[in-house]
């Protein structure tokens, strides 16, 4: 049972901080602090107590330390999102945010099968995963080095952490980039829509893309067009089919830039000769 108050204990104090703070980086920092007490307070347990037996020793790894290793992952890695996340815009914090997105998913990719035996609820190799005997006999899954030690780790509770912090994690990235897109789409709704032809929009990023604009010439084109296009209300198409279609043109392959820069200059004559 002095497990079982030991979750109780934290439980109770993870939920006085979310009823008391609001702000995310703060929540986080009291929560990563709580998560690294409590583990601490565990593992002196583990050591003084130990097991009774097998099953409270699986039942322990698997069903109990999990609760708060995964807040302690889940919030470490908010937290230096929120620390890490671009301050130039909101359109480089969605792609900050789909950089991470596509970190979660390789991890989970990495782990399919273990998540797998997760997902069936399956329990034959569960003296292997979560038994400090079988730590050092079985191929050991590389984590991070939170409370690295042998009597209070097995070779597979800390990946079982990992995965429903990281689980958390990805909610948290696609709740944060829908909060973006939607003030970016009421920005557009209220302000700025392109007017002009789907070609000369291409043309434009192409053209941008080729000087080094965004992110110094090492953005993909493609990302570059599906931010552009949602941030300016760009009707969808093909825009590498375009893009071959202006090179292929007979006339000139840089129409957009030329009746640009024409309509600029024939602007700036114009106001020369009112202010003259």
């Amino acid at each position: 049972m002095l497990y079982e108050e030991l979750l109780k204990s934290f439980n109770e104090a993870l939920e006085d901080i979310h009823l008391r703070i609001s702000t995310p980086l703060e929540e986080a920092n009291l929560i990563i602090a709580l998560c690294t007490l409590s583990l601490a307070k565990f593992q002196k347990a583990v050591e003084k107590n130990g097991f009774q037996n097998i099953d409270r020793e699986i039942y322990f790894f698997k069903s109990v330390k999990v609760i708060p290793m995964h807040y302690l992952i889940y919030y470490t890695e908010l937290r230096s999102c929120e620390l890490n996340m671009p301050k130039g815009g909101k359109l480089l914090q969605i792609q900050f945010l789909e950089t991470l997105e596509e970190k979660t998913n390789k991890f989970f990719n990495k782990h399919k099968e273990f998540m797998v035996y997760l997902e069936l609820k399956h329990t034959l190799l569960d003296k292997y995963y979560y038994t400090r005997k079988y730590l050092n006999r079985i191929q050991s899954i590389k984590t991070y080095p939170y409370f690295k030690d042998p009597k209070f780790n097995t070779s597979h509770d800390t990946l079982l952490a990992r995965i429903h912090g990281f689980e958390l994690f990805s909610n948290y990235i696609i709740q944060r980039k829908f909060k973006i897109e939607h003030t970016i789409n009421n920005f557009i709704e209220k302000k700025l829509v392109w007017s002009g032809s789907y070609a000369g929009f291409i043309e434009f990023v192409y053209g941008c893309q080729a000087m080094g604009y965004f992110n110094d010439g090492n953005a993909e084109t493609s990302k570059i067009v599906k931010i552009l296009g949602d941030f300016l209300g760009v009707e969808k198409g093909n825009s590498s089919r375009t893009y071959n279609e202006i090179k292929a043109r007979k006339g000139s392959r840089i129409k957009f830039f030329e009746e640009t820069g024409q309509k600029l200059l024939r602007k700036m004559e114009d106001e020369d000769g009112l202010n003259s």
